[in-house]
């Protein structure tokens, strides 16, 4: 098959990104020609990654007859402002859609995530009658589409597609506002295969050998998202993607200040960043309790140099509760116990991550029940440091977790029969199409979830 995906990619940090990157490379490994087209060039910190010469080279790839090639948009600087001010994100991405549907031959428009990439995806299959796919993510679903003004031109564009790719969640949303059953696909493989990249063994993050490449980056916005100092003598705690109060972010630091005012000496490590709303709380926390110097915060990292942070952590703390996003998957702890990482995570987190009855406290992983009980957290966390021989058994617990249920993972077959599907026949066969459930399974369902 010849695919237009159209979506987010390397170097725009985070998990729908990090989806597209392996999705794009693992139907080329197939045999399937890939184009991506994205605005992922344009980019700009905290939301974009510290990218070196070798990982730009990853972005293409020739896999014998497979291929992935990358189709980047521009920006014109001056010449495409307008009033009111704004990125015209979904016109660039149409337009250099529809210029490579005219010189290459393409099977089908594959989007992923609403806003802007779903936007361009319908326009240019309208434009060339090309059958269009479309999957949504966390945010998008859960809050664009709620969104008065947003949700006439999204409705439209579900009604429109060949198919949807959703989570179970979101399934009777759709079929409410008219989307038909059929078009709605059991979801694929949501995970890539991680034993590999995610391994126990490998490369360990030179935190300072980064500092310097960040230093000599032109301009200033890596040198800017590196924030506090890094002590190569301590043992760090680890926190990766955004920040913020729904992340467990607060109550970490309370927990973690806790911890430094016992005299442990130990470290935060944290790739990632919160939303800017004017001013940066996770910052003024740390300065205003002195901590500049066992808190280093870095730039985000290619998600195949993700393994190298999660290896220089003694755990790696993933602490969402009370999340907005109830659908949301947590990726991140689940890459944590894929490397054989000791993870600290929200039971919250732990109940929506695979087979979850199978991961169990002390066992192989620690689990925390309150995150806002700060006393508990940091109980917790010292509990990692001071005994490391049972910390290390955890660890190796948890790889086992993972390597069972990473078994019949054939990522991106499931994928690849949906999209192949599409392109033969238009619309899905009844292998791929989700199945609904009897009304009353749903309502018990429902009542469960409440």
């Amino acid at each position: 098959m010849r695919i237009c995906i159209i979506g987010k990619y390397p170097p725009i940090q985070g998990g729908v990104s990090m989806r597209t990157y392996w999705m794009a490379h693992g139907l080329a490994r197939l045999g399937h020609t890939v184009h991506v087209v994205t605005n992922a060039r344009e980019a700009t910190a905290p939301y974009r990654m510290f990218m070196r010469e070798e990982d730009w080279a990853r972005c293409e790839a020739q896999y014998g007859a497979g291929s992935v090639n990358v189709h980047w948009t521009e920006s014109y600087g001056q010449r495409e402002w307008h009033i009111p001010d704004g990125k015209p994100y979904a016109t660039k991405l149409a337009s250099l859609a529809l210029e490579l549907v005219r010189h290459q031959p393409i099977d089908l428009i594959y989007s992923y995530y609403l806003e802007p990439y779903a936007v361009a995806g319908h326009v240019v299959a309208q434009a060339t009658e090309l059958p269009h796919v479309v999957r949504t993510a966390g945010s998008d679903a859960g809050r664009l589409w709620s969104l008065t003004q947003f949700a006439g031109l999204y409705n439209h564009i579900f009604k429109s597609a060949n198919a949807i790719l959703c989570s179970p969640s979101v399934t009777r949303k759709m079929i409410e506002i008219g989307v038909e059953p059929g078009r709605i696909a059991a979801l694929p493989e949501k995970h890539v295969n991680l034993l590999e990249l995610f391994a126990p063994g490998g490369a360990v993050l030179d935190v300072d050998l980064l500092r310097t490449g960040v230093s000599n980056e032109q301009g200033d916005a890596f040198r800017n998202a590196w924030f506090g100092e890094h002590d190569s003598s301590l043992s760090y705690f680890g926190i990766c993607g955004k920040l913020g109060k729904a992340k467990g972010t607060h109550s970490l630091l309370s927990a973690f200040k806790k911890i430094t005012d016992r005299g442990v000496r130990v470290g935060l490590l944290v790739m990632g960043h919160a939303r800017p709303v004017g001013h940066d709380a996770f910052r003024e926390y740390v300065k205003s309790n002195g901590l500049e110097q066992r808190v280093c915060q870095l730039p985000f990292l290619p998600h195949w140099r993700v393994p190298e942070f999660m290896r220089r952590c003694a755990a790696v703390c993933c602490l969402e509760q009370d999340f907005p996003i109830s659908f949301h998957d947590p990726v991140i702890a689940r890459e944590v116990l894929t490397s054989g990482g000791c993870l600290v995570g929200s039971t919250e987190v732990i109940h929506k991550l695979p087979e979850a009855h199978k991961l169990i406290d002390g066992h192989n992983c620690i689990a925390v029940n309150d995150v806002n009980d700060v006393e508990e957290l940091a109980r917790k966390l010292i509990s990692v440091i001071e005994d490391p021989d049972r910390t290390q058994r955890v660890r190796n617990r948890a790889r086992q977790y993972a390597t069972e249920i990473e078994k019949g993972n054939t990522f991106p077959r499931r994928l690849e029969s949906i999209l192949r599907d599409v392109v033969e026949t238009g619309s899905l066969s009844s292998k791929n199409i989700r199945q609904q459930p009897a009304p009353a399974a749903r309502d018990m369902s429902e009542l469960v979830a409440g």
